[in-house]
């Protein structure tokens, strides 16, 4: 059997006994698209939809989509050990194809399952520059999520950082931003797949802290699906709420201010800045 090289690596290339190349267009009937894996894709505007569709009419598909060859049992509850092409990346591009009747080509990337997927897809869209701040906040939350996964607990722990404080680190955030992404992420997986494409791409205007305060709502069987019927889950949410978190620390910052003196150590003044950084964090969630 032989092999072809490409950037993702060896890969083998079945191949008819008269030597033609069969594999590619085998394939291309058999690609399979995982929901899961498709709401890591932040949709694209309407425009930003028909301007790739006009690209690729005038001059083809250009760019080869990326999919990933498993056993089905390794993503789906079953014993079926026949082979699933699963679509990694190019998902707009294949929905335009498809329509159009446009061919296109592919790569094979090995992938030792489906979390790595995960991390792979999620690494490669917040490497976009036109990422809405819903997606990019989705999307940091769910890396966050992914990597707290595997064992349950914070991992990735370099010299006594936490998760949150490398991610913080990578993003340029605070880690109390990285924790808000995690809630997030979480909040927005409990509604549909479509309302949650309204929301990352602002066709429906929602509240981030609304979105945040549905990660801690009853798990339903069923997804909510538009924005009257998570209005009224968070209604059923609401409690008499003592002091806020915010009204806490500003009262504690206000101390520390108040105390400060030429001689304040390192860790008076990291406490002031920890304070006021989550502070404005807690303004940025009101006014998103």
């Amino acid at each position: 059997m032989k092999k072809i090289v490409n950037q993702f690596g060896t890969k083998d290339l079945i191949k008819k006994d008269s030597g033609s190349l069969v594999q590619q267009e085998l394939i291309k009937n058999q690609i399979t698209i995982i929901p899961e894996l498709e709401t890591l894709i932040p949709p694209l505007l309407d425009d930003e939809y028909k301007q790739l569709e006009a690209n690729i009419l005038r001059e083809g598909c250009r760019e080869p989509l990326l999919v990933w060859e498993t056993p089905a049992s390794s993503v789906r509850n079953t014993d079926d050990t026949h082979s699933l092409f699963v679509l990694v990346d190019g998902h707009n591009r294949y929905r335009i194809c498809s329509n159009h009747g446009i061919n296109f080509r592919i790569l094979l990337k090995e992938f030792p399952g489906l979390e790595e997927v995960r991390a792979y897809m999620i690494d490669n869209q917040l490497g976009r520059r036109n990422l809405t701040p819903e997606q990019t906040s989705y999307l940091r939350g769910q890396k966050y999520l992914s990597l707290k996964k595997d064992s349950g607990r914070p991992v990735g722990e370099t010299a006594g950082k936490r998760t949150e404080e490398i991610l913080a680190e990578q993003f340029n955030v605070s880690p109390k931003t990285i924790r808000t992404d995690a809630e997030f992420a979480k909040g927005l997986d409990k509604t549909s797949t479509d309302l949650k494409k309204e929301i990352l791409s602002r066709k429906s205007k929602v509240n981030k802290g609304d979105i945040v305060k549905l990660a801690d709502t009853p798990a339903s069987d069923q997804p909510i699906a538009s924005i009257e019927e998570l209005q009224q889950v968070l209604s059923k949410k609401k409690k008499p709420v003592k002091a806020s978190q915010p009204q806490n620390e500003l009262v504690r910052l206000k101390h520390l201010v108040e105390q400060l003196e030429t001689g304040s150590s390192k860790a008076t003044y990291q406490e002031i800045i920890d304070l006021a950084q989550s502070l404005l964090e807690n303004f940025k969630i009101e006014m998103w």
